[in-house]
């Protein structure tokens, strides 16, 4: 068994991340909600609805958007979440 350096030290927080990771699928969003549209329907050329409905989704939740994105059969849509 080989063994490794390392060092270790006591720290009091976690530093913050200091640059932005973005998404190919950001794009999209920024464009949904710049048209002021309520609805729009969505083609990814070589992609499945189903995971483009998942990236769109994640993106949506880690920007804390008040957006959803659905599909239904081969067509992907976002939606602006009613207002209360």
């Amino acid at each position: 068994m080989s063994k490794i350096k390392f060092e270790m030290r006591k720290v009091e927080k976690k530093r913050v991340r200091k640059y932005h990771k973005g998404s190919v699928y950001d794009p999209i969003i920024d464009q949904f909600l710049e048209s002021g549209e309520e609805l729009v329907e969505i083609t990814v050329e070589d992609k499945r609805p189903s995971y483009v409905v998942t990236q769109l989704a994640r993106r949506i939740e880690t920007r804390e958007l008040d957006i959803v994105a659905s599909s239904g059969g081969d067509v992907v849509y976002l939606e602006r979440k009613p207002s209360e």
